[in-house]
């Protein structure tokens, strides 16, 4: 197989999972809840301005995905909410490096990110 056929097909199976746990501060580890989004990049040219763009935004929809809509009457909801869009990002960020650092090297990579309370 050529190497640009194998780095075509590669990407055509990356994805990037950004995951987030959330549980109210009142509450104890085993009531946690998992959350994740996958995010494709494959049909995306990471060595373009366009395509790194169009990855930001399909991040950016993730983390929204993943961590949802809160109660804004409740405090705790509030804080929770903060903290999941926190995680999420530094989370999303980090793949978003190491997928980046993939692309330039011209080996893409499936990675996932795991956030945890």
């Amino acid at each position: 197989m050529s190497n640009s056929m194998l780095t075509k097909t590669l990407c055509a199976a990356a994805a990037i999972a950004v995951t987030a746990t959330g549980f109210s501060a009142s509450a104890n580890a085993q009531n946690r809840t998992v959350r994740t989004a996958i995010v494709s990049y494959a049909d995306l040219d990471l060595n373009s301005d366009d395509g790194q763009s169009t990855l930001q935004g399909r991040l950016r929809g993730a983390v929204r995905k993943v961590c949802g809509s809160y109660d804004p009457k409740s405090l705790v909801d509030i804080q929770d909410h903060g903290v999941c869009i926190t995680q999420a990002n530094a989370s999303a960020q980090r793949a978003s490096v190491t997928i980046m650092a993939a692309a330039k090297s011209g080996k893409p990579i499936e990675t996932a990110m795991v956030i945890s309370n």
